[in-house]
């Protein structure tokens, strides 16, 4: 009689995987690696991360933002009422400037004229202040003379006197409320 060659605990559907892994010395070996490498591999494979909808999308599931556009942009700053630059005589700026005060008295008799005084930047404060002196004695005092000799009161000219980065030499600006 022939010796069965798997052994007699394992069912006979299983013969064939069995007898894959069974070695010279007997069935035990061979097992004993396989499931000690089952056992090896169990925490490598529970590291791995299932598949879903967050592998494609890290979003997905969280409660939607809504897009809120920025603001539209403001209006453009109207256009001054008078700009004269430094440098411009007097002989010329000054029956224009007279002119357009008489017409804004016409139109409104308690007009206010804002005449501001703009000088470029300069390296020093003390320098600064100067420039600034230079613009409002020269220039901005000249424009308010003509708008009282239009018939304003001193009362409705405010004057104003600052730096302006974008400015590349002193000019004034006349605006009328």
């Amino acid at each position: 009689m022939l010796k069965p060659s798997v052994p007699a605990t394992v069912p006979r559907d299983m013969a064939p995987f069995v007898r894959h892994f069974r070695s010279q010395r007997g069935f035990v070996p061979h097992s004993a690696l396989l499931m000690g490498g089952l056992l090896l591999a169990t925490p490598l494979l529970s590291g791995c991360k299932l598949l879903d909808q967050r592998t494609f999308n890290p979003d997905a599931g969280k409660p939607p933002h809504p897009f809120i556009p920025p603001a539209p942009p403001g209006p453009p700053p109207h256009a001054p009422f008078l700009s004269i630059p430094d440098g411009t005589p007097e002989s010329e700026y000054g029956p224009i400037v007279e002119r357009a005060a008489k017409a804004a008295l016409s139109r409104k008799a308690n007009a206010l004229f804002i005449v501001q005084a703009f000088a470029p930047p300069q390296p020093s404060p003390d320098t600064q202040a100067q420039a600034l002196t230079d613009v409002t004695d020269h220039l901005a005092a000249g424009v308010a003379a003509h708008i009282e000799k239009a018939g304003a009161q001193s009362i409705q000219i405010e004057m104003h006197a600052m730096t302006d980065p974008s400015a590349t030499k002193p000019f004034v600006r006349v605006d009328v409320r």
